[in-house]
């Protein structure tokens, strides 16, 4: 490669690397915060949803929220080329995990796979299959120059009365702390597992999720099939008016997830005084192929998996593009299958469900000047896959959209494709719905209110879970440390990222509640 070629690459690649660690997951990121907490946290507006909050009354808040802070202080960064990791602060982060939860890891069969942990901690009843609690070990960097937007340093784990601070509060180090956290309490406390449990912590979820990946191929290696998994999902309770159907709220528990794919596009010209664009010009060029492959149409269609939500939902549907066609029970949902697709395309919350999404997000090589002609260009249009749609599918229908534009089509780094989407069911699922229903309820004041409901839900980005589909059926993007709409949309890789003290709480029991019913109990 020319010299030129080489650092025009390399640009692509830092810029995709920053855009991938602002969108994961299909989450937009926060802006800067004010560093200083509200009179009223915003954290009150979810607490409402919350009950039995006495349960496991020896969980000593104080501690539990220390320790998350001391997990938050180790700056566990990942970035996509893996020389620019700092790995010590990965092996300082187990090395402080091994001394903060001592049961887990003597109870346990604690093993590094390059830096991703695995523990497997035996169950007594082997005819059981295993359950797998899962999260990633790093964090997205903070954007260099917003330093000093902070209020609480990014690693500095401060915890004060209302909140616990730090680079990954949210997203997610809360949870696999909340886990070890979890797990701890149940073997201080000589709960009797049936099932085994296994714990795996990935090192580059953010990136490149090679850690995850590497666990999985292990894992299957060995002949382990799980029976279900728990990893990070929506951190939010929402309104169930986004499907037509108001009145309640819903936690979503993501079964599968649609692909993800960035096509870079690169156009060249001689560039030169503007008032004389013989040929047209790379942007023009450029320009003319983003429209193209904007135009192109894909399959619409319900997965089984959007269809069970929506059959869920239907009885409550009174208002939006469902309604008004009429749908009214879970039979409509089937019998009119083309139909809710077609209607769920023209909404602009549900499209997502039914269709590969297409959205042009960078271009750059543009001129500095207002009359000169740009060189070298490259733009990237990024797609999420509806199930039946591959990375190859969207690489040839975009090469072919511009084959007579001199455009160059390829994929960018860390591309994956969509999972499969099963028919919801099974025990997983009913064990996170029952220890969800005791936590996370409507509000109200009477002693029999009533739970948010779980339902079943496709991710629109990317987790570690979809490398252990082929060893679990059922794997469960779910959080039930969950955090109000402003603080997801301000704090997930965003400035002064924090948890509320109650919310972090909630989700440990949680968690203690899903092993007692999985591990312990197993019968619902």
């Amino acid at each position: 490669m020319s010299g030129a070629v080489v650092a025009a690459s390399e640009q692509v690649g830092a810029s995709l690397t920053a855009a991938r660690v602002a969108e994961k997951n299909g989450q937009v990121a926060g802006g800067a915060g004010s560093g200083s907490a509200e009179a009223v946290p915003s954290g009150a507006a979810v607490w409402q949803f919350f009950d039995h909050e006495t349960d496991y009354p020896d969980l000593c808040e104080q501690d539990l929220c220390e320790r998350l802070g001391r997990a938050l202080s180790f700056a566990t960064v990942s970035h996509m080329d893996d020389a620019q990791t700092d790995w010590g602060a990965f092996d300082a982060l187990q090395t402080w995990m091994r001394a903060a939860y001592p049961h887990v890891f003597s109870a346990g069969e604690a093993e590094v796979i390059g830096h991703s942990l695995l523990v497997t901690i035996p169950g007594s009843d082997a005819s059981l299959r295993p359950m797998m609690l899962m999260g990633h070990q790093d964090v997205v960097s903070v954007v260099p120059g917003t330093e000093g937007d902070w209020g609480h340093g990014a690693f500095s784990g401060d915890v004060d009365d209302t909140y616990v601070w730090g680079r990954g509060a949210i997203d997610m180090k809360d949870q696999v702390t909340g886990i070890l956290e979890a797990v701890e309490y149940a073997l201080v406390h000589g709960w009797r597992l049936r099932r085994t449990i296994v714990l795996a912590f990935g090192q580059d979820e953010e990136t490149n999720q090679f850690g995850a990946h590497a666990l999985g191929q292990e894992l299957e290696r060995r002949g382990v099939e799980l029976e279900f998994l728990v990893d990070e999902g929506d951190y939010r309770i929402v309104s169930s008016a986004k499907y037509g159907a108001p009145g309640f709220h819903l936690m979503h528990a993501d079964l599968a997830e649609k692909g993800y794919a960035d096509v870079i596009l690169r156009a060249s010209s001689t560039g030169g005084h503007s008032s004389n664009p013989f040929g047209g010009t790379s942007l023009g060029v450029l320009s003319q192929a983003i429209a193209r492959i904007c135009a192109i149409k894909w399959p619409v269609r319900l997965t089984p998996l959007s269809a069970a939500l929506l059959r869920e939902l239907a009885p409550a549907m009174t208002s939006g593009p469902l309604s008004e066609l009429g749908i009214a029970c879970a039979a409509d949902v089937d019998e009119r299958a083309n139909e809710v697709a077609r209607a769920c395309l023209a909404d602009p919350q549900l499209f997502p469900l039914v269709t590969t999404t297409c959205a042009p997000t960078m271009i750059e090589g543009g001129s500095a000047s207002c009359n000169v002609m740009p060189q070298d260009m490259w733009a990237n249009v990024n797609f999420r896959m509806l199930e039946g749609t591959t990375r190859a599918d969207v690489l040839e229908r975009c090469r072919e959209a511009v084959a007579d534009l001199g455009v160059t089509v390829e994929l960018g780094p860390g591309s994956s494709e969509a999972t499969h989407a099963p028919e919801p069911g099974g025990a997983g699922l009913a064990y996170v719905r029952a220890a969800a229903g005791r936590y996370f309820r409507e509000p109200g004041e009477s002693s029999d209110r009533t739970p948010v409901r779980v339902v079943p839900s496709t991710v629109i980005g990317a987790t570690d879970a979809a490398n252990y589909e082929h060893i679990c059926p059922a794997c469960i993007r779910f959080s039930a440390f969950v955090v109000d709409d402003d603080e997801c949309a301000r704090g997930v890789h965003g400035t002064d990222e924090r948890i509320t003290r109650h919310a972090y709480l909630q989700g440990i029991r949680f968690l203690l509640r899903l092993i007692d019913l999985a591990c312990v109990q197993v019968d619902l």
